[in-house]
């Protein structure tokens, strides 16, 4: 993992360490000869080695280790593979009596880019691992010593004194190996001396969203605390809190894993990380089975610091069925009909956090085989899916959602996906496309089906164009789904299905349910479901659109057609028992 070289550049030219133009040269060599930045510096001396070990420590975190007060004979850890340490360029140190597989390692490092070696050592490692920075120089002066061939014979004058060397107290401590003062961090709190237990309690933090099935996790300083939640089922819940202190080292661990710049705080950033766990199979009961899960990172600088929200990205929502999505057989129909189309517009649309982009990923799913050629443009990208060309829109390069649309025009394309709409020209690269013979999927931010007409001919496309290319619109929200093991029946609410809408037929025959909370969900709601209406365009529809009928005029047609609004297939699920009557009367619909 190597910290971004403009980043850490800015900050030597700020200590002194360097002049803009040594970075700058610095910087190109790296990449033209595709090593880490750092390591470029240590090899060309290009600035002083122990200031430069001072400022990782500072930016990472991690504490800050004099090797000369080591006796590295004595210290050395023998369990790594030679072979590794010195290509990663790495030490490991123990204490002088701790031979115990239980004891702690310490690893020494001097580029951050070795530290995703530390981390899968911890990942797959069964003893406790504790990374410390040191002076580069003298780290490589120490491996190409330990690399050296070791006399047959050693006099007793050349042999170490045992007297220097560490006890288990001083190590573990790092209180005489520490002899040099770092200055004072560019983050708020003080760099730990044992960042073990920091790193358990980041990845405890990943585990537990993962379990909870939480869709956000946010990490946000305060004057006084540092507070954690998750976002479950749609609502925020506090995890924990930890003292102010902990908030840089939460930040920085977490930029470290999410490959970026730790030592950028006054601008937003992005990035991804992905956690590797076990992962017993439900199939089998006995099969370990080894699982990952990505993670999409954003940092914000605020008022107390960085604030960090992580996005969770599942994967085996791109594998759900529509009907496990929560469609309905009718609207599953719909669906399935216009993906067979070699040709046409289909449109998911609805609010930020209605679940549109897993939608689009689900029908993506369904069209995914070696015949045809599928391209998607996202911002950014939400999952990794085999067998799909996906970019990333890159708003300093000039790569929108319009010029990958025109870029994928020359690209053979079978089936498009753009992640939003947001504007004239995408919309009408969008509409010619379905109109040339390709099959095109997308979002759109309004709030209901008939809606998306009106906002895509607001958008200068006109009515002829959009008719012959709009296969079929869907409008959708995510609710709160009522737990199964514990949801229990509502007696008392049938003149509330009555003022919701229902017959009195509809209401007696409802199986309608409230929350209780159990061990498994807690506070009686279990994941969300997803409530939908939708449009398969027709003749009919396509004439009023034509004829340049309203939003509420096509609602109405559509209604007569059959076709279930967001409010009744809501009711419906209120009915099944799915969801409860106040969180349907509490969509926008």
């Amino acid at each position: 993992m190597d910290m971004l070289p403009q980043g850490l550049a800015e900050t030597l030219i700020d200590s002194g360490l360097l002049l803009p133009d040594q970075a700058e040269s610095a910087r190109m060599m790296a990449q033209q000869e595709n090593i880490p930045f750092v390591t470029l510096l240590i090899r060309q001396g290009i600035t002083d080695s122990d200031r430069l070990a001072a400022t990782i420590a500072n930016c990472l975190g991690y504490p800050l280790l004099d090797l000369a007060a080591i006796d590295i004979k004595a210290c050395l850890d023998d369990t790594m593979d030679p072979e590794l340490m010195q290509r990663h360029r790495l030490i490991p140190l123990r204490a002088p009596t701790g031979k115990l597989s239980g004891s702690p390692v310490f690893i020494v490092f001097a580029d951050p880019a070795s530290l995703t070696v530390i981390d899968e050592l911890r990942l797959h490692g069964s003893r406790e691992i504790n990374a410390v920075v040191a002076d580069g120089v003298v780290l490589w002066k120490m491996l190409a010593d330990l690399q050296a061939p070791v006399p047959a014979t050693t006099s007793e004058s050349t042999k170490p004194d045992k007297s220097q060397r560490l006890n288990p107290g001083t190590i573990d401590n790092l209180n005489n190996a520490t002899n040099k003062q770092v200055a004072d961090p560019p983050v708020r709190g003080e760099a730990k001396t044992d960042d073990a237990p920091l790193v358990r309690f980041v990845d405890q933090v990943l585990r537990e969203a993962i379990a909870t099935d939480a869709s956000d996790i946010h990490i946000e300083p305060f004057e006084k605390t540092v507070r954690i939640r998750c976002r479950i089922d749609g609502t925020l819940r506090e995890v924990t809190r930890a003292d102010v202190s902990m908030a840089p080292r939460i930040i920085s661990r977490i930029k470290v894993m999410a490959d970026m710049d730790i030592s950028e705080r006054r601008l937003p950033q992005d990035g991804r990380l992905r956690l590797s766990r076990e992962k017993q199979n439900q199939r089998s009961g006995t099969e370990v089975i080894a699982e990952s899960t990505d993670f999409r990172v954003n940092s914000m600088p605020t008022l107390w610091g960085e604030k960090v929200v992580l996005r969770l990205l599942d994967k085996a929502a791109t594998q759900k069925s529509l009907e496990e999505l929560g469609y309905t057989p009718q609207q599953t129909s719909h669906y399935r009909q216009a993906l067979r189309k070699s040709h046409g517009l289909i449109l998911i649309t609805g609010p930020t956090g209605s679940g549109k982009t897993v939608s689009l990923y689900a029908g993506l799913d369904l069209l995914n085989t070696l015949e045809r050629n599928i391209s998607t443009v996202e911002d950014p990208i939400e999952m990794q899916i085999d067998g799909i060309n996906q970019v990333a829109v890159n708003k300093r390069t000039g790569l929108d959602f319009a010029s990958a649309l025109k870029a994928f025009m020359r690209q053979d394309p079978d089936i498009l996906m753009v992640g939003e709409i947001r504007d004239q020209e995408t919309a009408d690269i969008a509409v010619k496309a379905a109109q040339t013979g390709h099959l095109v999927l997308a979002t759109l931010h309004t709030n209901n089906a008939a809606g998306s007409i009106t906002r895509l001919l607001n958008m200068g496309i006109p009515p002829y164009n959009l008719s012959g290319s709009l296969s079929l619109i869907v409008a959708q929200r995510l609710v709160r789904q009522l737990c199964g093991a514990c949801k229990v029946p509502d007696t008392d609410a049938t003149s509330q299905l009555r003022a919701a809408g229902m017959t009195a037929a509809q209401a007696a025959s409802a199986n309608t349910c409230l929350p209780v909370g159990c061990e498994r969900c807690h506070q009686g709601y279990r994941g969300r479901i997803c409530v939908a209406e939708t449009l398969p365009m027709s003749g009919k529809l396509d004439a009023l659109m034509l004829n340049g009928a309203t939003s509420t005029g096509i609602e109405d047609a559509a209604r007569k057609m059959g076709h279930l609004s967001l409010r009744e297939s809501a009711l419906i699920r209120v009915a099944n028992g799915d969801i409860t009557l106040a969180d349907a009367e509490r969509l926008e619909l």
